[in-house]
Protein backbone atom coordinates (compact mmCIF):
# COMPACT_ATOMS: atom_id res chain seq x y z
CA UNK A 1 0.00 0.00 0.00
CA UNK A 2 2.79 2.47 0.87
CA UNK A 3 4.69 1.61 -2.34
CA UNK A 4 1.57 2.32 -4.38
CA UNK A 5 1.22 5.76 -2.77
CA UNK A 6 4.88 6.58 -3.39
CA UNK A 7 4.60 5.53 -7.04
CA UNK A 8 1.42 7.55 -7.47
CA UNK A 9 3.00 10.56 -5.77
CA UNK A 10 6.13 10.27 -7.94
CA UNK A 11 4.02 9.98 -11.06
CA UNK A 12 1.95 13.02 -10.05
CA UNK A 13 5.10 15.09 -9.47
CA UNK A 14 6.44 14.02 -12.86
CA UNK A 15 3.18 15.04 -14.56
CA UNK A 16 3.16 18.38 -12.74
CA UNK A 17 6.73 19.07 -13.86
CA UNK A 18 5.88 18.18 -17.46
CA UNK A 19 2.97 20.60 -17.25
CA UNK A 20 5.22 23.35 -15.85
CA UNK A 21 7.61 22.71 -18.76
CA UNK A 22 4.78 23.04 -21.27
CA UNK A 23 3.79 26.33 -19.67
CA UNK A 24 7.39 27.55 -19.92
CA UNK A 25 7.44 26.63 -23.62
CA UNK A 26 4.29 28.70 -24.11
CA UNK A 27 5.88 31.69 -22.38
CA UNK A 28 8.95 31.29 -24.58
CA UNK A 29 6.95 31.04 -27.81
CA UNK A 30 9.27 33.61 -29.45
CA UNK A 31 12.12 31.07 -29.09
CA UNK A 32 10.45 28.20 -31.00
CA UNK A 33 11.17 25.63 -28.28
CA UNK A 34 9.85 22.10 -28.02
CA UNK A 35 9.89 19.48 -25.30
CA UNK A 36 13.14 18.23 -26.86
CA UNK A 37 14.76 21.44 -25.58
CA UNK A 38 14.58 19.95 -22.06
CA UNK A 39 16.76 17.25 -20.54
CA UNK A 40 15.34 14.25 -18.73
CA UNK A 41 14.65 15.27 -15.17
CA UNK A 42 17.57 13.36 -13.65
CA UNK A 43 19.95 14.61 -16.37
CA UNK A 44 18.64 18.16 -15.88
CA UNK A 45 19.34 18.05 -12.14
CA UNK A 46 22.83 16.62 -12.72
CA UNK A 47 23.57 19.28 -15.37
CA UNK A 48 22.53 22.05 -12.97
CA UNK A 49 24.71 20.61 -10.19
CA UNK A 50 27.68 20.54 -12.58
CA UNK A 51 27.10 24.17 -13.52
CA UNK A 52 27.04 25.36 -9.93
CA UNK A 53 30.09 23.26 -9.11
CA UNK A 54 31.92 24.76 -12.10
CA UNK A 55 30.91 28.30 -11.14
CA UNK A 56 32.42 27.76 -7.69
CA UNK A 57 35.80 27.13 -9.34
CA UNK A 58 35.75 30.19 -11.61
CA UNK A 59 38.17 32.98 -10.76
CA UNK A 60 38.28 36.58 -11.99
CA UNK A 61 34.59 37.25 -11.45
CA UNK A 62 33.51 40.86 -11.64
CA UNK A 63 31.74 42.00 -8.50
CA UNK A 64 28.78 44.28 -9.09
CA UNK A 65 27.37 46.04 -6.07
CA UNK A 66 25.04 48.91 -5.46
CA UNK A 67 23.06 50.30 -2.57
CA UNK A 68 20.48 47.51 -2.81
CA UNK A 69 19.55 44.47 -4.88
CA UNK A 70 17.66 46.61 -7.42
CA UNK A 71 20.80 48.58 -8.17
CA UNK A 72 22.76 45.30 -8.37
CA UNK A 73 20.26 44.08 -10.98
CA UNK A 74 20.47 47.34 -12.90
CA UNK A 75 24.30 47.28 -12.99
CA UNK A 76 24.26 43.61 -14.01
CA UNK A 77 21.87 44.22 -16.89
CA UNK A 78 23.94 47.18 -18.07
CA UNK A 79 27.14 45.09 -18.10
CA UNK A 80 25.34 42.14 -19.71
CA UNK A 81 24.09 44.37 -22.54
CA UNK A 82 27.61 45.77 -23.07
CA UNK A 83 29.03 42.24 -23.24
CA UNK A 84 26.29 41.01 -25.60
CA UNK A 85 27.04 43.89 -27.98
CA UNK A 86 30.75 42.98 -28.04
CA UNK A 87 30.94 39.20 -27.81
CA UNK A 88 31.72 36.49 -30.33
CA UNK A 89 30.36 33.17 -29.12
CA UNK A 90 31.99 30.03 -30.56
CA UNK A 91 28.74 28.05 -30.72
CA UNK A 92 25.10 28.51 -31.65
CA UNK A 93 23.28 26.77 -28.80
CA UNK A 94 23.55 26.72 -25.05
CA UNK A 95 21.48 25.90 -21.99
CA UNK A 96 19.78 28.78 -20.25
CA UNK A 97 18.69 28.20 -16.67
CA UNK A 98 15.15 29.09 -15.66
CA UNK A 99 14.59 29.26 -11.92
CA UNK A 100 11.11 28.02 -11.07
CA UNK A 101 9.46 27.64 -7.68
CA UNK A 102 10.11 23.91 -7.48
CA UNK A 103 13.10 23.36 -9.76
CA UNK A 104 15.64 24.78 -12.15
CA UNK A 105 15.24 23.99 -15.84
CA UNK A 106 18.27 23.95 -18.17
CA UNK A 107 16.69 24.69 -21.56
CA UNK A 108 18.58 24.24 -24.83
CA UNK A 109 18.21 27.49 -26.71
CA UNK A 110 19.78 29.47 -29.57
CA UNK A 111 22.26 31.88 -28.00
CA UNK A 112 21.57 34.61 -30.57
CA UNK A 113 17.85 34.43 -29.73
CA UNK A 114 18.71 34.91 -26.06
CA UNK A 115 20.81 37.96 -26.93
CA UNK A 116 18.25 39.49 -29.30
CA UNK A 117 15.43 39.01 -26.74
CA UNK A 118 17.45 39.72 -23.61
CA UNK A 119 14.81 41.89 -21.90
CA UNK A 120 12.13 39.21 -22.22
CA UNK A 121 14.61 36.52 -21.23
CA UNK A 122 15.69 38.39 -18.09
CA UNK A 123 12.07 38.70 -17.11
CA UNK A 124 11.21 35.05 -17.78
CA UNK A 125 14.32 33.78 -15.97
CA UNK A 126 13.12 35.94 -13.06
CA UNK A 127 16.48 37.70 -12.98
CA UNK A 128 14.87 41.15 -13.28
CA UNK A 129 12.79 40.42 -10.19
CA UNK A 130 15.89 39.43 -8.18
CA UNK A 131 14.76 35.82 -7.90
CA UNK A 132 17.08 33.88 -10.21
CA UNK A 133 20.61 34.02 -11.52
CA UNK A 134 21.34 34.53 -15.21
CA UNK A 135 23.22 31.44 -16.37
CA UNK A 136 23.87 30.56 -20.02
CA UNK A 137 26.37 27.78 -20.74
CA UNK A 138 27.12 25.35 -23.51
CA UNK A 139 26.49 21.67 -22.91
CA UNK A 140 30.24 20.99 -22.85
CA UNK A 141 30.75 23.92 -20.41
CA UNK A 142 33.37 25.49 -22.73
CA UNK A 143 31.38 28.74 -22.88
CA UNK A 144 29.50 30.51 -20.14
CA UNK A 145 27.95 33.86 -19.43
CA UNK A 146 26.71 34.08 -15.85
CA UNK A 147 25.51 36.53 -13.25
CA UNK A 148 25.18 34.98 -9.81
CA UNK A 149 23.47 36.62 -6.87
CA UNK A 150 25.22 36.62 -3.52
CA UNK A 151 24.08 38.13 -0.25
CA UNK A 152 25.70 41.54 -0.78
CA UNK A 153 26.62 41.78 -4.47
CA UNK A 154 26.34 40.05 -7.84
CA UNK A 155 29.18 38.18 -9.56
CA UNK A 156 29.59 38.37 -13.31
CA UNK A 157 31.67 35.82 -15.21
CA UNK A 158 32.23 34.95 -18.84
CA UNK A 159 34.54 32.38 -20.40
CA UNK A 160 35.13 30.66 -23.73
CA UNK A 161 34.22 33.67 -25.88
CA UNK A 162 35.97 36.59 -27.52
CA UNK A 163 35.05 40.06 -26.36
CA UNK A 164 35.69 42.46 -29.24
CA UNK A 165 35.78 45.86 -27.51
Amino acid sequence: MITLRVDRKTKMELLKRKNRRKNLIKKLNFMNLTEKSFLDIEDNDLFCKKIFSLLNTKKNKIQLSGDDYKENIQKSIQLLNEIIDNIEVPTKKGRLLFFRENEIEAVLIHINKVFSNIDKVLELTKFKAGYGDFILVTEDFNFGLCIERTEYFYEFSVWGATITR
